[in-house]
């Protein structure tokens, strides 16, 4: 437990410093009378970080306190993937879009709606996000998992879970946090989207074990570099529904590698 609550701090630090650079990068936000308001030097909001960080922190602890739900669940005990534990963490979420006010439904993605010219971007980003993942996969070779269980699992849970938390209530509130993001390709990314990347990554590649830093490049840079696709895609789409598909469909196709 020590070493997630050092994790943790140790994400939160280096969010909490991008934050500052990005304040000082902006000029604290002083732009000259009369001038527009340019989103680029918008002042940073620390208060809507610093909820998403305490967002993350309970989302990590419902994690955390789940892991042996599923076996007290007598028609989940025997299964080998952490089910319970997904389930919990989506209705964390759910109740973290309900409870806070700064947030809503469509504010963090929750709509079939896609944004018009959208749909041929995105098909070519997933295409791209998944070539990297099976190819990464391939290379590593450490053998394939079909089975039945996994193949429901990776389909449905990650994407779902994940997504409606990083891409979802925690851009959302980054955003809040950092102002709007210039366009990239036709989509807002930003000081609040690295923000978001770096976490997902640091999710996958950077922890503190037995007291020590664990850091993994590789792992690292290939997740933040998804990540990073997963974030474009959400803001390019306006939705959260091709984020979803694209994650379970990254991690479906790694079964098979």
């Amino acid at each position: 437990m020590l070493d997630i609550a050092a994790t943790i701090a140790l994400h939160f630090a280096v969010v909490l410093a991008i934050a500052a650079i990005a304040q000082v990068w902006r000029g604290h936000g002083i732009a000259p009378a009369g001038a527009r308001t340019n989103p680029a030097m918008q002042r940073v909001r620390f208060r809507p970080i610093m909820i998403g960080l305490g967002c993350t922190a309970v989302y990590w602890l419902a994690l955390v306190l789940s892991g042996d739900l599923q076996n007290q669940i007598p028609f989940t005990a025997g299964l080998n993937w952490n089910w319970a534990g997904k389930v919990v963490a989506i209705a964390t979420s759910l109740a973290l879009v309900a409870a806070l006010p700064m947030l809503s439904a469509r504010g963090v993605g929750l709509t079939w709606r896609q944004r018009p010219g959208s749909l041929r971007p995105a098909l070519l980003v997933v295409a791209a996000i998944c070539a990297l993942s099976w190819g990464a996969e391939a290379l590593v070779h450490d053998g394939t998992d079909t089975s039945l269980e996994r193949l429901l699992y990776q389909a449905t849970m990650p994407g779902i879970d994940e997504e409606l938390f990083m891409r979802g209530i925690l851009l959302a509130l980054m955003v809040q946090g950092f102002g709007p993001s210039r366009a990239r390709a036709d989509a807002p990314f930003g000081w609040a989207e690295w923000a978001v990347t770096f976490l997902f990554a640091a999710g996958h590649g950077l922890r503190v074990a037995d007291g020590a830093l664990a850091f993994d490049p590789l792992v690292f840079a290939l997740t933040g570099t998804i990540g990073a696709g997963l974030a474009w895609l959400r803001q390019r789409t306006g939705s959260l529904v091709v984020p979803i598909l694209a994650h379970n469909l990254v991690n479906l196709g790694n079964s098979f590698f």
